[in-house]
């Protein structure tokens, strides 16, 4: 799926926005009676009249800075900048690893991490060594928390773990 899209046209975005959720959507060289028509049909930006390179690289760097921020899988909602996780509109308080290891798994939604992968992740190089199945003992925990979604978090026997969408 690619982050950021950048098109001219304005008739096929609810396409384009089914197809790709979670991507930002730039819509330019639009007749400015048109922006706002983009917009309210959701674009994330509309550029109108003549085109400044500078200008539209300097906006898809600022939606790509605001997308990467927060993250969203279903019901599920990260905020990387405020560290805050949201499931179905509720906070939900995670302890730091499990906060640290739903990070790593939604960074890459479907993708297999091996647990070396996520331990290196999860656990800072200051800290101390985890002690044996810590890993599989904040994965139950945070599987836990996310309740009637813990199915989101698969467990991938002798690999890892993946956090899917839910179906």
């Amino acid at each position: 799926m690619e982050r950021v899209i950048v098109t001219r046209d304005l008739r096929g975005l609810a396409a384009l926005r089914a197809a790709n959720p979670g991507a930002g959507v730039v819509i330019v060289a639009l007749r400015r009676a048109e922006v706002a028509s983009a917009l309210d049909a959701g674009a994330d930006v509309a550029l109108a009249g003549r085109l400044r390179p500078a200008e539209l690289n300097a906006r898809i760097r600022a939606l790509q800075r605001r997308i990467d921020a927060r993250w969203t899988l279903g019901p599920l909602v990260l905020d990387r900048a405020g560290g805050t996780v949201a499931l179905d509109g509720a906070a939900l308080r995670l302890s730091r690893h499990e906060l640290a290891l739903l990070r790593c798994l939604a960074s890459a939604p479907g993708r297999v991490f091996t647990k070396a992968e996520l331990l290196a992740s999860c656990w800072d190089a200051g800290s101390r060594a985890p002690r044996s199945r810590a890993l599989e003992r904040h994965a139950a925990r945070l599987r836990r928390r996310l309740g009637s979604h813990g199915a989101m978090l698969v467990t991938v026997w002798g690999v890892g773990y993946r956090l899917d969408a839910p179906a």
